[in-house]
Formats: C-alpha cells, structure tokens, sequence
C-alpha cells in the first residue's frame, strides 16, 4: 500500500517470478534460476540482508535455489559457526533467534562460495575487503553484479574513495548500493523497514531490488550509487554527535537540532567532494538519507 510498483523493467520481472507465493513455497528441488545469489559477509547486518535473500531466492524462479553465505569460520562452543549455521538455520553469534530458509547456506572457504555466482553482495567491514577481492574475481561467473551494503568510506592520498568503487575497480563489474534505515534486530524479527538502492545500471538495480523487495522491507530505487553510498557512511557521524548529547543528558529538542544541522552538512560534504557526480537532492530524502539518519541517531546501537 506505501509502495506501489512504478517500475516497468521490475513489473515485467515479477510476471516471470512467482511473486505472490509464500516464503519457501518454491520445492528446493525445482530448476535452478538464472541469477545465482552469494553474499560476503555473515555479520548482524550481513544475516538479516541473507535471510531476505533465501527468501526471495524460493519466492522468484529468476533466481537459483540456493542462496551461498561466505562465514569466517569462527569456533562456538567447541563447534564451527559454520556447521551450526547449516544444521540450525540460524546464526546463533550476530542474528541470534533469526532463522533462515534452509536453502542458505554457510561456506567457510570464499572462493566456494561465490564460485558461479552472477548476483554477489558485500556486507563486511571495508578494511577486510581488499584481501578478498582476487579471490572473488577469480571464482565468480562472467559479468557478474555486484551490489555494497558496507557502511564506510575509504581514502587514500588523493582523499575520499568510495568502497563502491574499490568493488568496481578490483571486481571489473557493475556495482549497486543498498543503504538504508535497516537495523538488522529489528528486521529479524520482521518489522517493517524500508530501504535504498542506488544503481547505475537500471536492469541491475531492478534485479537486486526483486531480490530484497519483501513484505517488511520495500526497496525504493535511484540512479544515485555516490549519493546513497555517502548518506550510509556520514551518518554514522552525526550519530556520534546525537551520542554525546544523549550523554550530556539532553533531550529531544536538542537531538532534533543535531539531525537537523548534520543533515545539512551531510549534502554540503556530498556536493563539496562530489559535484560532478550528479547526486540528486531528493536521495536525501530516502530511506537511505533522513530516515537512516534518524534511527541511527535514536535507536541504532
């Protein structure tokens, strides 16, 4: 009801998907789709974004049955993450009480689990994600998409890089940016959020938005990565700033003119390092910008 479908290309995927069934409905036997999903990254975030993933990968007969989970193997209590992952259809250490549909899977070598794959999304902290990233071109299939839900920027000594950047120059693919108000607690239990994707290539955004797209998460979509890309990391900024007022024991109102401020500074550093990179003014006013903005400030972590 808040979010009608205005998009022909994901109308036209929609009638070539089973969009109405059931999570789960389709038979983990039936033929594989065209599009094979992977993500890197099993973390709080990571798992709730991969839970949706399974989801959708049994919801739309675009996509293969199995959804691939890269976990960097830890022990808990004695046993492999990922073992437990697998056996109980949920990651008892970020997403504890969230179960996946058993067609995610957890894969503890990176190369497995991004091998073939042509849809592969990014949610890990940026300083691990150079290292990966041969591996990753090596093992996934050709042309691959790819889409960064990594909250951070990076720099180098000409200033300010882009993490979906770093992805497009290292992987040699598309890059798409999913950002948005999205804690992951919240979405594990199925509480209705929104979030946005920010795309440069329209068929590729559309498909990565009809794999998110869910009952309790919409996904809107822009053609605005660096807009989007940018909104997710400064925001983390201004939520220091609403911290400490939260610790300086002041209230709302004070709270309120911090957003307030923050976001305004937030589109002049976006317009200050980026002029040329068409970011658009009504991005701010997504998922990813004021709303992402306002739950990290007052029920983020």
């Amino acid at each position: 009801l808040l979010h009608p479908v205005t998009s022909t290309a994901c109308t036209m995927l929609s009638r070539v998907s089973k969009g109405l069934a059931r999570p789960g409905s389709r038979l983990l036997s039936g033929a594989a789709g065209s599009e094979k999903l992977a993500m890197v990254g099993s973390g709080n975030f990571g798992s709730a974004l991969v839970r949706i993933l399974g989801q959708n990968a049994l919801r739309h007969d675009i996509f293969d049955n199995e959804v691939k989970l890269y976990v960097y193997e830890e022990m808990i209590d004695g046993k492999p993450l990922t073992e437990i992952i697998n056996e109980t259809n949920e990651n008892v250490k970020y997403l504890k009480g969230a179960k996946f549909t058993p067609n995610v899977k957890a894969v503890p070598d990176l190369a497995e689990a991004v091998k073939g794959a042509t849809m592969v999304c990014f949610c890990l902290p940026h300083q691990f994600l150079k290292p990966l990233m041969p591996t990753i071109k090596e093992s996934v299939a050709p042309g691959a998409k790819v889409l960064s839900a990594i909250k951070g920027i990076d720099f180098d000594d000409n200033g300010v890089v882009l993490i979906s950047d770093l992805l497009r120059q290292g992987l040699n693919a598309d890059c798409s940016v999913l950002m948005g108000a999205n804690v992951a607690n919240d979405m594990a239990s199925d509480q209705f959020c929104e979030t946005t994707i920010g795309y440069k290539d329209a068929k590729n955004g559309e498909l990565f938005k009809l794999a998110f797209d869910a009952p309790a998460l919409k996904v809107g979509t822009v053609p605005d990565t660096v807009g989007v890309e940018l909104c997710g990391a400064l925001k983390n900024i201004v939520a220091i700033g609403a911290g400490y007022s939260d610790g300086l024991g002041y209230g709302g109102n004070t709270k309120a003119a911090l957003i307030r401020i923050g976001l305004k500074e937030m589109i002049k550093f976006c317009k200050m390092f980026y002029p040329t990179a068409g970011i658009d003014d009504d991005t701010f006013l997504e998922s990813c910008g004021v709303a992402d903005l306002i739950t990290t400030c007052f029920g983020g972590r």
